[in-house]
């Protein structure tokens, strides 16, 4: 199977070729889990030269779709193409309940004008020491204005255990990412080390709480290899009080 990619805008849109079968899934999912873990505005999939090899076969978007959908809010659909077989119509219709479906790459880049309601905010941070504790009042300052204070020191404390091993292990720059979105807050941080997190037995420690710590507080957590030969660490933080989705709606109302 060739991969071809491009950006458009701020989308990253994939165009695979060849046999989509069993062989072959595993290199386009790996490939897609990659281009999510970046976190662009979008990823599109440009499905007209995939020859499907069984009726199952397009069953690798709505798995991985659900595998990030815990902690990636970026937009990630199909297109199907003007001139698609009768095969990839008819099997591109049965996946639309779970993921989007679009007939050309224009009508899938004028939904991402509008995605569904969300926060977000970014900060990138040098490889220093003092970066943790500039993540930390970043982020007690974002769960204010998003109005989930509840849950801002679970989201202080993870954040600065997942900076602190970008400045002890990976020696990069990193990009820390908050998102609020269906009463979740997804905290993300991305380097440039290829290195994926260890969770030490308990007990050891390098200095910091240790993974153990993301792992209590966060309600699921993982990490992710990126295309540019980098990881992004994840945790998620499900919010009970209905403060932030209030926050979210007005926000999304006033253009904020």
């Amino acid at each position: 199977m060739a991969i071809g990619v491009r950006t458009v805008g701020e989308a990253v849109v994939v165009s695979p070729s060849g046999t989509l079968e069993l062989t072959t899934a595993p290199q386009l999912r790996t490939f897609l889990a990659r281009r999510l873990a970046d976190q662009p505005a979008a990823v599109i999939v440009m499905l007209q030269d995939l020859v499907l090899a069984r009726a199952y076969s397009l069953s690798v978007f709505t798995n991985l779709a659900r595998q990030v959908a815990d902690w990636s809010g970026t937009p990630f659909v199909l297109v199907t193409g003007r001139n698609r077989s009768h095969e990839l119509q008819r099997h591109s219709e049965l996946i639309s309940r779970f993921i989007p479906v679009f007939p050309d790459l224009a009508t899938a880049l004028a939904s991402i004008r509008n995605p569904p309601a969300r926060q977000l905010s970014k900060l990138r941070l040098a490889p220093v020491p003092h970066s943790a504790s500039t993540a930390r009042r970043f982020v007690a300052s974002v769960c204010e204005l998003w109005h989930c204070e509840e849950v801002a020191e679970d989201a202080v404390a993870i954040t600065s255990e997942l900076v602190a091993n970008v400045v002890r292990h990976a020696h990069t720059d990193a990009d820390l990412r908050l998102e609020l979105r269906r009463q979740v807050l997804t905290v993300a941080v991305s380097d440039g080390s290829p290195d994926l997190p260890v969770r030490r037995p308990l007990g050891v420690r390098e200095g910091g709480m240790g993974l153990g710590i993301v792992a209590t507080l966060a309600t699921s957590w993982g990490a992710n290899p990126t295309s540019s030969g980098g990881k992004l660490v994840w945790a998620t933080i499900r919010l009970r009080s209905p403060n932030a989705r209030v926050a979210i709606n007005n926000s999304w109302r006033n253009g904020l």
